[in-house]
């Protein structure tokens, strides 16, 4: 994917002093990596400086959908506080059920007039009412000499869910630079640095989102409804326990063992298996090659058993992947374990696109 610096309206993404902050709201907390780009041995790396997370009430963002922007807005300034974060420019991840990333041709035309006709040019393939949708093309190759088109990426994503993310954040008196795709900072932030053919999955409390790339090329990007929380509220229900035992049972127990909790968990995560599996096949289908293995982040990657048991339902080797894989150098507070635990692939991934 090409690294921008600089927003669509041509204000640059990063701040005074080079810093660029990723901002990610989630079902449960929202959370903020601040990076700047370095040069290692005459290449050019990436450091992070602050990392934070803050937790949001139960409701205030329900499938990527920002219900309580009060709540929202309350835990930015928080984030900011807490952590002594000074810039206030930011890029902002936005994901929705219905976002869509594909492979695209279009008619090779100056920047205006290409916004100007890429909804004609999009309607046909892009599965949201057009008027209601923000759309993207990032080219992934020079214009052909051929015909004069451009291959690249075509991405829709419904506008009530962008617009109501931004109005929480610049409510907290932060000023939203750009707006990026979350399942593209997730790809940047985890995605394997060199030829692979991988499938990404971030498991949140409500969404979970796969991400399949060739190279660090999106082929395949799915936002489903299975995550976390739903399977926390199914082991409270069938065993009887309070949602707060319900998880500390979920996070110590996973899936190993013969427990009806661990059993519960088995069988509530088969969807989310179901769904990766789909995927796979899908891209197997269409690109005549396998998938190399399953990367996994998010809260609930590192369930018990979890890696083995996606190991064995999907054939394909599965690991856990830790968001600053590929930071080559992490401050005092970046590295603190408060830090670590709390960072998402998301906002790291969304600082990477202009850092790295």
């Amino acid at each position: 994917m090409k690294h921008r610096t600089r927003a669509a309206n041509g204000v640059s993404v990063a701040n005074g002093d080079g810093h660029v902050i990723g901002v990610d709201i989630g079902a449960t907390a929202v959370r903020a990596a601040v990076l700047s780009p370095k040069n290692v041995e005459g290449r050019r790396a990436v450091s992070a400086h602050g990392l934070g997370s803050v937790p949001l009430p139960p409701g205030a963002v329900v499938n990527g959908l920002v219900i309580n922007g009060a709540a929202v807005t309350a835990a930015l300034k928080e984030l900011w506080s807490v952590n002594k974060f000074n810039c206030r420019k930011v890029v902002l991840g936005a994901t929705s059920q219905q976002v869509t990333v594909r492979d695209f041709t279009v008619p090779h035309l100056p920047a205006d007039q290409m916004r100007k006709t890429l909804p004609f040019q999009a309607r046909e393939v892009i599965a949201l009412p057009i008027d209601e949708a923000i759309l993207d093309f990032s080219p992934l190759g020079p214009p052909s000499d051929t015909d004069n088109t451009v291959t690249g990426l075509l991405t829709g994503i419904p506008r009530d869910p962008v617009l109501r993310a931004v109005q929480a954040v610049e409510k907290a008196k932060l000023r939203v630079a750009r707006v990026d795709l979350a399942p593209f900072g997730l790809l940047r932030s985890i995605g394997a640095s060199g030829p692979a053919i991988e499938a990404l999955v971030d498991i949140g409390a409500d969404l979970s989102t796969i991400v399949i790339h060739v190279n660090g090329i999106a082929k395949v990007v799915r936002v489903v409804q299975h995550g976390g929380a739903a399977w926390t509220a199914r082991i409270a229900d069938q065993a009887d326990l309070s949602l707060e035992d319900a998880e500390s049972t979920k996070r110590s127990i996973g899936l190993t063992g013969t427990s009806l909790a661990a059993n519960l968990l088995r069988e509530s995560i088969r969807p989310l298996v179901n769904e990766i599996r789909g995927s796979i096949n899908f891209f197997a289908s269409q690109q005549r090659v396998t998938v190399e293995r399953v990367t996994l982040t998010g809260g609930s990657a590192p369930l018990p058993g979890l890696v083995a048991h996606l190991t064995e339902q999907l054939g394909t080797p599965t690991e856990i992947a830790v968001p600053v894989r590929h930071i080559t150098e992490v401050s005092a507070q970046a590295a603190s374990p408060a830090a670590a635990d709390a960072v998402s692939a998301v906002a790291v991934g969304l600082a990477m696109g202009v850092a790295a």
